[in-house]
């Protein structure tokens, strides 16, 4: 487990638009996985995988709306 080459591998995938590497990106800032916690970096990255159909992404949104992690709390956004 490198972090800093995954963040490094999955930022270049995710200017090219590959929707999983926005998804693990916003898993890296959501969690602070090699990378200072950041909600809102998270919220960016998980909504461009979102937009893209990557379904991992959209349950990661509604955990955020659902804990109020990063955006205000809102259980109905989240479901």
């Amino acid at each position: 487990k490198d972090p800093k080459k995954a963040l490094k591998f999955f930022t270049a995938a995710a200017e090219a638009g590959q929707p999983d590497a926005n998804c693990n990106l916003g898993l890296m800032y959501w969690e602070g996985d090699g990378v200072p916690k950041d909600p809102k970096k998270a919220l960016k990255f998980f909504t461009a995988a979102a937009e893209a159909g990557q379904p991992d992404a959209n349950c990661n949104l509604g955990l955020m709306y659902w804990e109020g992690d990063g955006v205000p709390k809102d259980p109905k956004k989240a479901l």
